[in-house]
């Protein structure tokens, strides 16, 4: 079993929010929400686990371990890959999630692209 450490540095600024299933944008956010760096975790060249030095309401506290999908633990990590964490690293999902920084951030209702309405026939 081959067990790797791969250490990203990248500056991620969480952008969104879900909470009861509806989508808000962040607005302001504490500066240690900011995301400097990672390390994904890998075992046998799959994502095994993916690990924040900040604190995030997708991950665990006391241990940093983020909150993955299971099917991203399927495969290789690649640019494309890490696109996919980024993404998962840029939102608090609140309606599932170890603690809500509610007194630590403001956020406004985000309008769903791409949605269209039925019209009436008159």
């Amino acid at each position: 079993m081959k067990i790797m450490n791969v250490e990203i540095s990248e500056f991620i600024m969480p952008q969104k929010l879900i909470y009861k299933n509806e989508l808000y944008r962040i607005t302001q956010l504490a500066e240690k929400f900011e995301i400097k760096g990672y390390v994904v975790k890998t075992v046998d060249n799959k994502i095994d686990m993916v690990i924040l030095n900040n604190p995030h309401p997708n991950a665990i506290p006391r241990t940093g371990e983020f909150c993955i999908p299971n099917n991203l633990r399927q495969h290789e990590l690649t640019k494309e890959t890490n696109s996919m964490i980024v993404s998962m690293l840029s939102c608090f999902n609140l309606d599932n999630c170890y603690f809500t920084p509610w007194d630590e951030i403001k956020y406004e209702k985000q309008e769903v692209l791409g949605t269209w309405k039925k019209k009436k026939n008159d």
